[in-house]
């Protein structure tokens, strides 16, 4: 699915510095962001935090790092990507590497709102700066940004768990020349989109119309979340049920989470050969029996199966975020927005029912009952297809 193509920002045997800047600062925001999980128990000790204060400082985190990404996209496509991009990553560097020394559960509460709004910025900004950079290799684009955040997301809790078992929470600030070391080089080497002052007078004029295809692959986003989410959220307690040693789940969802990286690139790259919609479709069927090893199986397949599935599932990342930049090509970064922050969202309240089919059912079945949501995403799919028209093939570089 290529519904519209531009010119490469990158001139023919040149290497834009982006390429390489944007993922790393992709790393650094992911990796800051996903420390928080080790640091949770240490708050609580310190200050006396119960499961439901966690909770809701863990949900002011979250939703502070994906809901303002709505708002953050069309400053991007009314005014440029990059220094944005540039100031999200050093908002979450300072706020992040802050997070230790909070006195007291309020000043905590007041960091955690405000550092993801790095996050937040960052995102729309970078996704976008990135397919202006190679527009005829969105797929590719997209996926190198990508792989950078997951890899960061992988390192982030080994790293926190090195540093803060050993120095304490105030270590923290010890992170803050990560997010320096590469905002720096962002500021002086990555150049401003070729196209920037067309966009930013394209932007001055009413805004289009959000296409109602965006619904159909946001739908799709969805249920491929829920069934993300659930597993990440559920698969200790699920094996807690069996008595089975939480080491066990945690090398699971590593092994998911790291075959991930792989299947990003990969999804990326194929997208760039073959019809997107075709690589989404095909990541949402494969994971249904996937899923179902990863609950089910023992042995060997116990691990093989979530590799499988965490390569398989992160196929379609990129390229969602690819197929909604072409149904909005003047406001990419809404679209990632849309594609990448609020669908998520939407798709963590899924893991909600989960818990409360698990209540009801016992959590075995209830993570069975996710296993077919792709299958509805995969229908959103062939539907947004068969609605969209096909355009004439784009002359290659």
């Amino acid at each position: 699915m290529h519904l519209a193509t531009g010119h490469d920002d990158l001139p023919q045997g040149h290497f834009n510095p982006a390429l390489a800047l944007y993922p790393l600062a992709h790393l650094a925001v992911e990796l800051y962001s996903s420390m928080l999980s080790i640091m949770w128990p240490l708050f609580a000790v310190r200050f006396g935090l119960t499961y439901g204060a966690i909770g809701a400082l863990n949900m002011v985190f979250r939703g502070s790092m994906t809901l303002p990404q709505i708002g953050f996209a069309p400053v991007a496509d009314r005014y440029g990507p990059r220094l944005l991009a540039i100031a999200g990553l050093l908002v979450m560097a300072v706020g992040m590497s802050l997070v230790g020394l909070a006195p007291s559960v309020a000043v905590l509460a007041a960091i955690l709102a405000v550092a993801p709004l790095g996050s937040a910025a960052f995102h729309p900004a970078g996704t976008s700066h990135m397919s202006r950079v190679l527009a005829r290799r969105r797929g590719t684009a997209v996926a190198l940004f990508m792989v950078g955040g997951t890899v960061g997301s992988s390192l982030g809790p080994v790293v926190g768990a090195w540093l803060y078992t050993r120095h304490g929470v105030a270590a923290s600030l010890w992170l803050l020349p990560v997010g320096l070391a590469v905002a720096l080089p962002m500021l002086l080497f990555i150049p401003a989109a070729v196209r920037g002052a067309t966009q930013r007078t394209a932007a001055a004029r009413p805004a289009s119309r959000v296409p109602g295809a965006i619904v159909l692959l946001m739908a799709a986003c969805v249920f491929q979340a829920w069934l993300e989410n659930s597993l990440v959220s559920y698969l200790p307690l699920l094996y807690t049920e069996r008595d089975l040693p939480l080491a066990a789940a945690s090398q699971v969802l590593f092994i998911f989470s790291a075959m991930g990286a792989g299947g990003v690139m990969v999804g990326g790259m194929l997208s760039d050969r073959l019809p997107r919609w075709r690589i989404v479709v095909f990541a949402q069927v494969l994971s249904v029996p996937l899923f179902v090893g990863t609950l089910l199986l023992g042995g060997p397949w116990a691990l093989l199966a979530p590799a499988g599935l965490g390569f398989v599932s992160a196929l379609s990342h990129p390229v969602t975020v690819a197929i909604g930049q072409e149904l909005m090509p003047d406001r990419v970064s809404l679209a990632s927005a849309l594609t990448m922050g609020m669908s998520w969202v939407i798709g963590s309240l899924g893991v909600t029912l989960t818990g409360f089919l698990a209540d009801r059912l016992g959590m075995q079945p209830a993570l069975l009952m996710v296993a077919v949501v792709p299958l509805v995403g995969m229908a959103c799919m062939l539907i947004l297809r068969w609605r969209t028209p096909r355009p004439a093939p784009a002359a290659q570089a």
